[in-house]
């Protein structure tokens, strides 16, 4: 069971997206009953939109996380007024995996939230390490860890 409720949400709208479109032979199968087919499509197309919907209110609501992985230089940080954020410089997965590393989820776990594989995810965070320009996940949480 994740803490996250944003993976479990997802978890759960991409499993009603696979058994729908799973289900249509099934369907074709039984006959001619269009309306049924209509519903299990729009049915898959729906917790699609769902997903993406969810993961652009989740980015929303982690805001503050995200100024703060994309602060530009130390004093861009430091300066509460003026920060900037660099989207070109991590890619969208690279985005979520920073997310999950400063909630403090393991590699192991990250790669079973998002589905990948545990070098994929160690690659992505040496890649945002890069980026960000730290050494190792430690120095990654000290400087973008927000202070309580």
């Amino acid at each position: 069971s994740n803490p996250n409720p944003f993976i479990v949400r997802r978890n759960k709208l991409s499993m009603v997206s696979v058994a729908s479109i799973a289900l249509l032979p099934i369907c074709t199968v039984i006959g001619d009953y269009q309306w049924i087919t209509f519903t299990v499509m729009n049915l898959a197309f729906f917790a699609i939109t769902a997903i993406e919907a969810d993961r652009y209110l989740y980015f929303i609501e982690n805001n503050n996380r995200m100024y703060e992985v994309f602060a530009l230089k130390k004093k861009q940080r430091d300066e509460s007024v003026e920060r900037k954020i660099i989207y070109e410089d991590l890619t969208r997965r690279e985005i979520e995996v920073a997310l999950s590393i400063l909630s403090n989820s393991s590699y192991r776990n990250i790669a079973k939230d998002l589905f990948i594989a545990e070098s994929t995810v160690s690659k992505h965070a040496s890649n945002i390490f890069k980026k960000t320009g730290v050494k190792n996940r430690r120095e990654f949480l000290k400087r973008f860890r927000k202070k309580k």
